[in-house]
């Protein structure tokens, strides 16, 4: 899928795919991708490929807008959480630091176990958050995933 990116705006936090490598190709513009706690600008035309369970994080750069190509070798539901996350942002359903509700990431993550982790906690402690707080954000009518427009 390809990610559009607004100079100077977060990405998501430091993440790793246990079953996937990771392909970040620059169309245009520039990208700053953090690998295991080390920042790498890539400019158009560059690239870099994270390894399967290797700790990283993507940001704009600072001064310029990109678009940037990012590739799975085994893509499961990764692309839809990205749609999704961009999708909440797009529709105000993100806290003022781009981050959407507690419930939401454990609805969306309890279906991504192959597929993405967070590096922020162990993996048992986010298992546990998944199971205490996804039947709730079920509940109140989260659904995992959403398409591009869906909400309004």
């Amino acid at each position: 899928c390809d990610i559009t990116t607004i100079a100077g705006a977060q990405g998501p936090p430091e993440h790793m795919h246990p079953s996937s490598s990771e392909l970040f190709e620059v169309q245009e513009g520039a990208i700053v991708v953090e690998v295991d706690g080390v920042p790498h600008t890539l400019e158009s035309g560059q690239n870099i490929t994270v390894q399967a369970g290797v700790p990283h994080k993507f940001a704009s750069h600072p001064e310029l807008d990109g678009r940037t190509r990012v590739t799975f070798d085994v893509p499961g539901r990764i692309e839809d959480a990205l749609v999704t996350f961009y999708e909440l942002a797009r529709a105000g359903r993100v806290s003022a630091d781009g981050k959407p509700s507690m419930q939401q990431i454990a609805v969306t993550f309890s279906q991504l176990t192959h597929d993405m982790r967070a590096t922020i906690a162990p993996w048992a402690a986010q298992r546990a958050m998944f199971t205490v707080l996804a039947p709730i954000g079920r509940r109140r009518g989260l659904k995992p995933f959403y398409a591009w427009g869906e909400l309004n």
